[in-house]
């Protein structure tokens, strides 16, 4: 075929393309100039995504814009930093307690508590890299430790005094304390990924939990779940 014949046919059948990609609609009309990549190529990063609610019987912590707080999914090993539902920091892993997590635990029990916490202290010249402490025990945990029996009258009033005039846990009890989020101090990050080994703290690398105290402050809302 000559050359100009082809041409024509050419730029004919680009026409009939065209003038039928615009009888489908706007959807299909859109594909001819779009800039848009395809859905498979579009990722997220950590810290641009949402949390959503989560069906756990407790509700969400602080969902106020300006709101930084801490959700930490046992289940899922996983350590979010969010600013209301917006997730602006995670940590993927992290170790617990030798024998697991439960909304109580008692002293000895190398659990990790479950439950709503606030951030009461930061220590960064600790043994564990920063030491980043939760109040537990606090009120509420003393009022559902003693329906349950776990401590007496007497040690629920001394946690409720102490919490009152320091904005402390008290550790002294039947319920022990101390409980926080440490590094790994001189620890293997190899096995910290493999085996729970503390006794009821979540243990993260070091610039990990470096990087978290940078992001938290005292009275940060947690979410242990």
């Amino acid at each position: 075929m000559p050359p100009s014949i082809l041409s024509r046919t050419l730029k004919r059948c680009a026409l009939t393309s065209l003038a039928l990609l615009l009888a489908a609609g706007p959807a299909s009309a859109s594909l001819i100039d779009s800039t848009e990549p395809p859905s498979s190529t579009v990722t997220s990063s950590p810290g641009q995504h949402f949390l959503d609610d989560v069906e756990t019987g407790i509700s969400l912590l602080p969902v106020e814009d300006g709101v930084v707080w801490l959700h930490i999914s046992v289940k899922d090993r996983r350590l979010s930093v969010v600013r209301g539902r917006h997730v602006i920091h995670e940590i993927p892993h992290f170790a617990i307690g030798i024998n697991g997590a439960d909304t109580l635990r008692t002293r000895g029990s190398a659990m990790t508590p479950k439950g709503e916490f606030r951030v009461e202290r930061i220590n960064p010249r600790s043994q564990y890299a920063t030491f980043i402490g939760i109040n537990y025990p606090n009120p509420r945990v003393a009022d559902q430790a003693l329906s349950e029996g776990l401590i007496t009258l007497e040690e629920a009033e001394r946690i409720r005094r102490h919490y009152q005039q320091h904005r402390l846990s008290y550790p002294n009890t039947s319920l022990g304390g101390h409980i926080g989020i440490h590094g790994l101090g001189n620890r293997d990050p190899f096995l910290n990924q493999r085996v729970d080994w503390t006794e009821g703290c979540l243990a993260v690398e070091n610039d990990q939990v470096r990087a978290l105290a940078s992001l938290v402050g005292v009275d940060t809302p947690i979410l242990i779940q």
